[in-house]
């Protein structure tokens, strides 16, 4: 895990703990996230194993303080009204399978490109391209969709 992050225990749905790096915290209208990291085995495209960082918002149910933890210097991004994005454009997520001799990816297209997909809000959209070999739809130019709107 990087070094000088702040470590906190995320708590999996089957109780089970883990360590693993917290990145920044935002208010929203239910109370907290925060943005984290967790260190786990990947494949890169020659197959071999080697540590990938993921990182992923989570509620406050599933994070915990450690004990002695020093959070103040963790960025904290107050609430606003909605979220980054909402009402302005949306986004999807599709899963490419790993087959062999090709690793699994991820595409982001805007909401449209990829018919009966589950939107995703902005800042889910930018949390997904920062996970290893995620990019966005060159069909759809998803990329020029993350600037803002005049």
């Amino acid at each position: 895990m990087p070094a000088g992050n702040a470590r906190v225990a995320v708590v999996l749905p089957d109780g089970q703990e883990l360590r693993a790096s917290l990145y920044e915290r935002r208010r929203v209208p239910d109370g907290w996230q925060y943005r984290v990291a967790i260190t786990i085995w990947g494949a890169e495209s020659s197959g071999r194993q080697e540590p990938v960082e993921h990182t992923v918002w989570l509620d406050a149910g599933h994070v915990r303080p450690l004990e002695g933890g020093d959070y103040s210097a963790v960025p904290t991004r107050p609430a606003s009204p909605g979220g980054r994005g909402v009402g302005r454009q949306a986004w999807t997520v599709q899963i490419l399978p790993h087959r062999p001799g090709h690793p699994g990816a991820r595409l982001v297209h805007v909401i449209g490109c990829q018919p009966g997909a589950t939107p995703i809000d902005l800042d889910q959209a930018l949390d997904t391209l920062q996970q290893p070999r995620t990019v966005p739809c060159r069909e759809c130019n998803a990329a020029s969709s993350f600037t803002p709107a005049d």
